[in-house]
């Protein structure tokens, strides 16, 4: 079976031909309301298979229910989605119970399929820059978004205006890429938003099926600075020190019952819990690099940025950052900023 593929990344939608004139298309669809086979139901003794998705956004699924009922011996197969047409939606759901009903046997699973975290970043224009500034800002978070993907072992998979798509190994590896594009952003000045899912998709071509389309709708369910995930992420990143909150459900036309999703959160720092709390020391209680780290912190540097800099990990940053809050007794990142500008000198803090 030649099955027909879907991406979100290839056009913005699949547009009909216009092959008849406003008048003619009228007549044939009063033509088409008009037929009537409900007396001959009873006489059909061929095999029939019904399949109709759920939330038909054109023809009530009990017109099927209703064909199940009076053709002898027909199945009745109810998928998710609202898609009409059999070459829009979840292709391959249709298709694998076309081809069971015709041959008897289940489909065989596509041997070139691997299992893979899609991370899907979404930027937008929220201080109305104007289109000449929007564009640069655009095109360099893009060269960002290619950098940052392949610093975190991942794989560009696709860019369609403001949305980008890339692909990891792992999902720990794609949500420490995002919290490292959504620091990019926001130190070039525009909105993310990304969403994150794991799933199978095949090796050849671009990413394309159902993972895709839950990532691209978490990416475009999330909210400004979010990393909107599935369970699976969570559950497949034990052990990896991120941290996540729970962020309810959401129904997607895809799938059969509620999505469970979660928010990635920054990593904590791993300080004892019963550590004694020290006195407050000043700028001389920093090291030469957690005095370099403050100031780039003050310069409102996000930590992937500084890790740039500095050609150190993101992982090493974050822990010269709870030093330097742990040494100085402060609070937050920003107090840490407020606190180098105080002490500023000819060379920094």
């Amino acid at each position: 079976f030649a099955r027909l593929r879907e991406s979100p990344f290839d056009s913005d939608s699949i547009h009909p031909a216009l092959s008849a004139s406003p008048t003619a298309a009228a007549a044939l669809a009063r033509m088409n309301a008009a037929i009537d086979v409900r007396g001959v139901l009873a006489a059909i003794s061929a095999p029939t298979l019904l399949v109709h998705r759920r939330n038909d956004a054109r023809v009530d699924p009990d017109a099927s229910r209703f064909l199940a009922k009076k053709i002898p011996n027909a199945r009745l197969v109810e998928v998710p989605g609202r898609d009409h047409p059999i070459w829009t939606g979840d292709v391959d759901r249709v298709v694998d119970l076309i081809e069971e009903f015709l041959t008897g046997e289940r489909a065989v699973a596509e041997a070139e399929r691997v299992l893979a975290a899609l991370l899907v970043t979404r930027i937008y224009d929220t201080a109305r820059l104007g289109d000449r500034m929007w564009s640069q800002r655009s095109q360099r978070f893009q060269e960002t978004w290619r950098l940052l993907v392949g610093r975190h072992g991942g794989r560009t998979a696709g860019m369609q205006s403001e949305m980008m798509m890339s692909r990891f190994d792992g999902p720990a590896r794609a949500i420490r890429c995002a919290a490292a594009l959504r620091g990019a952003a926001q130190d070039i000045g525009v909105a993310s938003a990304q969403g994150v899912h794991v799933g199978e998709i095949q090796m050849r071509g671009p990413p394309a099926g159902l993972t895709v389309r839950v990532a691209t709708q978490l990416a475009a369910q999330a909210r400004r600075g979010d990393i909107l995930a599935s369970r699976l992420v969570a559950d497949l990143a034990t052990g990896s020190g991120l941290h996540f909150t729970d962020a309810g459900r959401i129904a997607l036309e895809d799938l059969d019952g509620p999505l469970a999703l979660v928010l990635a959160t920054s990593e904590q720092h791993l300080e004892p819990t019963g550590r004694p709390k020290s006195k407050a020391g000043g700028p001389a209680a920093l090291t030469a690099r957690e005095s370099e780290v403050v100031s780039l912190i003050a310069a409102g540097k996000s930590n992937a940025a500084i890790a740039a800099e500095l050609r150190l990990s993101e992982h090493t940053v974050k822990r010269h950052v709870a030093n330097i809050l742990l040494k100085l007794d402060l609070p937050s990142r920003a107090a840490a900023a407020a606190f180098s500008v105080r002490h500023a000198g000819p060379d920094g803090p």
